[in-house]
């Protein structure tokens, strides 16, 4: 894909965006989710110029890549008003996870539990 081409879209992008906020009457909640998409398009053109035309180590690419699709998910769960109901998931997954752990705990008692601190050699 040429630099061109890439511009191209980019700016078919900006123009889209401009009209669908500013002239074109759209319901709010469908230009939320349609500016999502021409920010993800904007995102992955940015994202494949990076990884395309920036030397740069494969690991750094890697974490770099790994960084922003992350942000980007967390961005499009904020945009779309899910985030909050995700966090919410976590913590109670989180928290159903640590009372089975104490529930697991108090079931298991260690038969040989020492009576004084372990002392382990020392190696010189």
């Amino acid at each position: 894909m040429s630099l061109i081409s890439l511009v191209i879209a980019v700016i078919i992008v900006g123009i889209l965006a401009r009209l669908l906020n500013g002239y074109i009457p759209v319901p709010e909640r469908t230009k939320t989710v349609l500016n999502v998409v021409l920010a993800l398009i904007v995102v992955g053109i940015a994202l494949w110029l990076i990884n395309t035309y920036v030397p740069m180590a494969g690991s750094i690419k890697a974490i770099l890549n790994i960084v922003v699709v992350i942000a980007t998910c967390v961005i499009v769960l904020q945009t779309l008003g899910l985030w909050n109901g995700t966090v919410g998931l976590w913590h109670k997954l989180k928290s159903r996870g640590a009372e089975a752990m104490d529930h697991h705990e108090s079931r298991v008692q260690d038969p040989v539990a020492p009576s004084a601190p372990v002392q382990y050699p020392v190696v010189k």
